[in-house]
């Protein structure tokens, strides 16, 4: 390389030689690096070649397909239990309707049918949805769908286990062709409580099942479940209460009815005879009156008397009275004996709390007595029904169901006064007694057992024990005859008294209930109550006569219960003055008014009450019991609701006669007041 001057800057000069090694192009240098194994190389390969896209779109369309799947077979499944269901109640409301005396082994075998029908739907809607249980906390309504299911199949295995522990005993009590056996044969009592403790294992396994129903019960979530899963859980609560109640009675059973049955020692009953011709509001007077004792099962003593002023012996005038007679009812010039005639109690444990003071205070045979018997006109032409018909000794009569009523009151009519009328129920009663105790053939038993189970359901016979456990039991069944409590619901019943004739065999009692129900849930309700006394009917009636019977006008103590709090707005009917009388667990209005013989009345009462219709979630429930009175024959019953003008039905129980959409819902239900009633609606109101 050379220089070249140019100016005074000195500027190099590259030879050709020179600038041709320059260009020639650098050696190329090889990198060293690890190489992968072929294996991973091809898996690379393969891997650079796989749609990713597509992928995700048939993980998300399968995961969407298997939802869709799973909530159709939660619906599926609900829709079997549901149906499962629906035939378990429909058994089992054909067994209320059907009378004791109807009962036979085959109803029960149907209703264990049906209880493990509903079983096995359950068992298999667990197995089928078993494969959405690890993913049921991602939703809420799943979730809760999967609990109810758990809840409702252990419930059924519980009433299962129920059933099994009564199989024994139930047979022992049925047999497949004449249905139930009398419990008055000898050791029939102790075989009883054998069998039931027997059972006692199965009852003790449904309750640790029920327990563990009621831990699932309290931890499982209802805060984000839909409307319709919260009614269902709440359901089942409410099952499952009754359940434990059910079972702590079996559980209890052996040595209730060993107290009840004297298997241990000897046990007196007061018996009282309720005249429901002179209607009482428990029943009726007390004409007549008997005391019963029972050892090992058997009735091993019992006589019959006449009410009158010496009989049974009064408590001494000295003796303290644990009650106190309302201004309103009969005033006595003694008031002890206010405690022996009928009581103004609706509510039969607290007439029958009263006579056994009066009996027990004045020393009388058997005293004191564990619990009484009542028992009224219906009850013994039940039985008598059963009997097939009772010879009274020294009278020459032959008495039946169908003339009863006739022979009784024709002995009073032919005779010198009510002393002959009661000697000869005394006789009468005393032969009935006889005649059931000494039955030996299977039928007879089993048609007497089946009228008394009749009366019991009916309340024209009902118990009440002193001991609380029994009196307990007796109401869970519903056999005492006992008044519930007015609170947290509407409620209504409607009480006469009859205080001056025995015409209520006459007397055609009708009562209309219409309710408004507001968006607080208070109500606007108007009770009505309708009676007829025809001439037609009464003159066919042996005990309508002026001239033995008391007057032929009817003289009539009314009171109306309704729920606690309510408020009366107006009367119309009546002219007499009303009073109300706060209760501790209902209002009640007492009015006294005397219906003409052949003559008609409507008394009818409106009045508001306070908030009684229940919030579940987005849901109201409305509920209405409407108690019978005892000793009546089943008055003609008609309910109309109203509903808020916004809401929407969402159930009726029982079913309605009617149903109408006119500017609000409106349900109608009819029925005789046979037994209690009780109505309940759940509907929905979008803007309360």
């Amino acid at each position: 390389m050379t220089t070249k001057s140019t100016g005074n800057v000195e500027t190099p000069v590259l030879k050709a030689d020179h600038a041709a090694e320059l260009l020639k192009p650098l050696p190329r240098k090889r990198r060293h690096r690890r190489s992968a194994p072929r294996w991973l190389r091809k898996v690379r390969r393969q891997l650079r070649r796989v749609h990713w896209r597509a992928i995700l779109l048939i993980v998300l369309a399968a995961i969407a397909v298997a939802a869709v799947a799973g909530t159709a077979l939660v619906a599926d499944t609900a829709s079997r239990v549901q149906a499962s269901t629906n035939s378990l109640n429909r058994v089992l409301s054909s067994l209320r309707r059907t009378p004791g005396t109807e009962l036979r082994l085959d109803d029960y075998e149907r209703l264990r049918a049906s209880v493990n029908d509903l079983a096995a739907t359950l068992n298999r809607a667990e197995t089928q949805t078993a494969f959405l249980r690890p993913v049921a906390h991602l939703n809420a309504d799943l979730n809760a769908t999967l609990s109810a299911l758990s809840i409702s199949r252990e419930l059924v295995r519980a009433g299962q286990d129920m059933l099994l522990g009564l199989e024994p005993t139930l047979f022992f009590l049925m047999d497949s062709d004449s249905g139930i056996a009398s419990p008055g044969q000898i050791s029939a009592g102790e075989r009883a409580v054998e069998l039931l403790s027997i059972g006692r294992g199965r009852f003790a396994s449904a309750a640790d099942r029920l327990q563990r129903v009621g831990a699932v019960i309290e931890a499982t979530d209802l805060s984000a479940v839909s409307p319709a899963l919260l009614l269902e859980l709440q359901t089942l609560a409410h099952t499952h209460e009754l359940l434990v109640q059910i079972n702590e009675l079996l559980l209890a059973g052996p040595e209730l009815l060993t107290t009840a049955l004297g298997l241990q020692e000897q046990q007196t009953y007061l018996i009282m005879a309720l005249n429901s011709d002179e209607l009482r509001p428990s029943g009726g007077y007390v004409s007549t009156y008997g005391w019963m004792t029972v050892r090992s099962g058997r009735i091993v003593g019992y006589n019959y008397s006449a009410t009158t002023a010496t009989s049974p012996n009064p408590p001494s005038a000295s003796a303290e009275m644990p009650f106190t007679v309302p201004e309103w009812w009969i005033q006595y010039r003694e008031p002890r004996y206010a405690a022996w005639d009928g009581s103004w109690y609706a509510d039969f444990p607290s007439t029958a709390n009263m006579a056994m003071w009066y009996y027990n205070t004045g020393n009388n045979p058997g005293a004191p007595v564990i619990g009484v018997l009542a028992i009224d006109l219906t009850g013994f032409q039940y039985i008598l029904e059963a009997l097939g018909e009772v010879h009274v000794p020294g009278y020459n009569r032959t008495v039946s169901a169908q003339n009863y009523r006739n022979v009784i009151y024709d002995i009073r009519a032919t005779g010198e006064g009510d002393t002959p009328h009661k000697q000869f129920l005394i006789a009468l009663y005393q032969e009935l007694f006889r005649q059931w105790q000494n039955v030996t053939d299977q039928e007879t038993s089993n048609r007497i057992l089946g009228a008394v189970v009749q009366g019991l359901q009916e309340q024209h016979i009902m118990l009440h024990f002193a001991d609380e456990r029994l009196s307990n039991a007796l109401d869970l069944l519903n056999w005492s005859g006992s008044q519930k409590p007015a609170i947290g619901h509407d409620y209504l019943m409607v009480v006469d008294a009859n205080l001056g004739n025995k015409s209520n065999s006459s007397i055609i009692r009708q009562i209309t209930y219409d309710v408004e129900i507001n968006d607080d849930g208070s109500l606007n309700s108007r009770a009505t109550v309708a009676y007829d006394y025809p001439a037609a009917l009464a003159e066919k009636d042996p005990a309508v006569d002026p001239e033995h019977h008391g007057p032929l006008d009817y003289s009539n103590l009314l009171q109306v219960f309704v729920p606690d709090g309510s408020e009366l707005t107006a009367t119309t009917g009546i002219n007499t003055r009303v009073r109300a009388v706060d209760l501790p667990a209902h209002e009640a209005w007492v009015s006294a008014f005397t219906l003409d013989y052949d003559s008609v009345a409507r008394i009818q009462y409106s009045y508001t009450t306070p908030p009684v219709v229940e919030t579940i979630g987005p849901y109201k429930r409305y509920r209405l019991l409407i108690e019978k009175q005892p000793g009546t024959q089943g008055d003609s019953t008609s309910v109309q609701v109203l509903l808020p003008p916004d809401a929407r039905i969402v159930g009726v129980s029982p079913e309605p006669v009617a149903r109408y959409e006119l500017d609000r819902p409106i349900v109608e239900f009819r029925a005789p007041l046979v037994t209690d009633q009780w109505i309940e609606i759940t509907y929905e109101q979008p803007d309360a």
